[in-house]
């Protein structure tokens, strides 16, 4: 297949699914992969409601093919699309083919094209079935031209106004990245780093696009990729290095692991699990111990004077009732301690390790573990064997959250079928694994 750039590309047009008014932009997008040689749209031309469609295709040379509609309610267009489609492939005249529809029914059309090795971009609404968007090696939403229109024209209204506009990194309006797609771009990330944790911008790209094709930083109000990941400074750093052509730059992208202020070695836990093997240990944090345990110490004077001042009675005479309260209130949070133990051992009964969890490298954190682990989902310090990894923390709601190890890892940990781990948590973002099979 070509390189991108000299591809031949058919652009086949389901003219019932998509507007005479995007056509332009549709045209202009397809030229960023390749050549429009082939250039077709499929619709009953007898119908009005298509009739506005006749200065476009003028305009940009698009043939019409006539397709009338057999039957009331049923659209004969899919199938002369999904034939010329065919015979072109069979041609062997282009090197790829732009579907210009929100139909699922052309996804066997779009799966076929891929396997004869043909790059495949699909166009269309958002409200396309996923399994049209899937089958396609790029999906491209058609909400993101009417977005570019209105750029185009505030812009045209400020260069009225101001001859000289001051150029503007970050488009007006900012979507949110959900918290899935974040993740799965934290992964590609790491999936593309070095041995730093520094991934160059074109092969998150070029992956990220395979694992979602209908990603695009237009869709989230971002002009390109480099300026989502300087919007979201919290979760990546990113870094400009200039290459022999000095008007060009590569940018470079890393994950931020955010790390705790205190943290306990794999050492002081391995002594605590030794004195106290059968009861939950809880490693406290020594800083913040001691600081509290100076506050109550305060607070504890503080109300035995006011206590002294404001009542002459003797503590002994207290009533029955208020002291069997304060027995309850102690039993609680007695309870409360021992349902959060800190080191346990894991898998649970019905819970183990499987085939599929050594295949990725990872660990499903069921019910009875969720609490020890943060609500959302974050990077993570393991400790294994003296050994300090970051790990991936999925955080899932409802199902199970997964801990990502990664190959090094869960090599480490000697992760395999049935094994049996504990685990201790150390603080908030770091816990030890060790496996108690070897």
């Amino acid at each position: 297949m070509a390189e991108h750039g000299d591809l031949q590309i058919a652009i086949l047009i389901d003219a019932d699914n998509v507007s005479y008014r995007k056509i332009e932009e549709i045209l202009n997008e397809v030229k960023r992969y390749g050549i429009p040689t082939i250039k077709r749209i499929y619709g009953d031309w007898t119908n009005p409601y298509v009739e506005k469609w006749k200065d476009k295709l003028l305009t940009h040379a698009i043939t019409p093919i006539q397709q009338y509609s057999y039957t009331q309610g049923k659209n004969s267009t899919d199938s002369a699309l999904i034939i010329d489609a065919m015979d072109i492939l069979h041609s062997d005249r282009v090197d790829g083919f732009c579907i210009v529809s929100s139909d699922s029914d052309f996804t066997r059309l779009a799966t076929r094209l891929r396997e004869s090795g043909k790059l495949v971009i699909g166009i269309g609404e958002k409200k396309t079935p996923k399994p049209f968007i899937a089958s396609c090696d790029k999906f491209i939403y058609v909400e993101i031209f009417e977005k570019n229109q209105k750029k185009e024209t505030v812009t045209k209204k400020k260069q009225q106004n101001q001859p000289k506009p001051a150029p503007v990194d970050n488009p007006a309006s900012i979507a949110v990245l959900d918290e899935e797609t974040l993740e799965l771009l934290k992964d590609t990330v790491d999936d593309t780093a070095d041995e730093n944790g520094w991934a160059f911008l074109g092969e998150i790209g070029s992956l990220f696009n395979k694992r979602k094709p209908d990603f695009d930083a237009r869709n989230y109000g971002y002009d390109k990729m480099s300026h989502l990941f300087k919007a979201y400074k919290e979760d990546f750093e990113i870094e400009e290095r200039n290459t022999d052509k000095s008007r060009i730059k590569h940018y470079y992208i890393r994950n931020i692991i955010k790390r705790p202020l205190a943290m306990t070695s794999p050492a002081t836990a391995a002594e605590t699990e030794h004195k106290t093997p059968s009861t939950p240990s809880v490693p406290p944090t020594e800083t913040a111990g001691k600081t509290a345990n100076q506050n109550n110490r305060k607070k504890g004077r503080q109300e035995k004077q006011r206590q002294d001042k404001t009542s002459s009675e003797p503590i002994q005479n207290e009533s029955p009732k208020v002291q069997e309260i304060q027995e309850q209130k102690a039993e609680s949070q007695a309870s409360t301690v021992q349902t959060l133990p800190t080191n346990m051992l894991f898998p649970s009964e019905g819970n183990k390790i499987t085939a599929d969890d050594v295949k990725k490298s990872q660990i499903r954190i069921t019910k009875e573990f969720k609490p020890l682990f943060p609500t959302k989902s974050q990077k993570l310090r393991i400790m294994i064997n003296a050994g300090e990894y970051e790990c991936n923390f999925t955080y899932r709601g409802r199902g199970f959250h997964v801990l990502k190890l990664g190959k090094e890892a869960a090599t480490q940990l000697g992760l395999a079928e049935g094994i049996q781990i504990q685990l201790i948590k150390l603080n908030e973002v770091s816990f030890s694994l060790q496996n108690k099979s070897v």
